[in-house]
């Protein structure tokens, strides 16, 4: 039982680490098996093996929706005109600050803009909007 215990703890910390949805599979499977201590090893792996395979085709699509949000919002972003508040560069790479509807972003871009410049959002890349010049 305390095996399965440490094991689903450190597939725990692994996907804190990564935030990919990757190892919370074996950690709710080695969770699960804890149940089942009195049985045989053997056993024991099998269903570790059993449910996180499980709990992957079960959970997996539902929460991967939910965490990747909804595109419709995306298209709504996309094409916003957004004005240049602050730059900040770091190494070779400028930084950007602006607002969109009433939140702070950080903006990037191959063009480079000054404070007070207007952008236009192509995209968003991870946590930050890519920006274009407007036109």
């Amino acid at each position: 039982m305390l095996l399965w215990f440490i094991i689903g703890i450190v597939f725990l910390v692994i996907e804190i680490l990564t935030f990919g949805l990757i190892s919370i599979w074996f950690a709710l499977g080695a969770f699960l098996t804890m149940i089942f201590y009195e049985a045989s090893l053997e056993n024991q792996f099998y269903i570790f093996v059993a449910a996180s395979l499980l709990f992957l085709v079960l959970i997996r699509k539902v929460a991967l929706k939910h965490f990747k949000g909804n595109s419709k919002e995306l298209n709504r972003i996309k094409g916003k005109i957004v004005k240049i508040e602050k730059i900040e560069v770091r190494g070779s790479n400028n930084f950007y600050t602006v607002y969109l509807d009433g939140k702070i972003w950080e903006g990037i871009s191959k063009s480079n803009f000054s404070v007070g410049d207007e952008a236009v959002v192509e995209k968003i890349m991870g946590n930050k909007l890519v920006l274009a010049k407007k036109y």
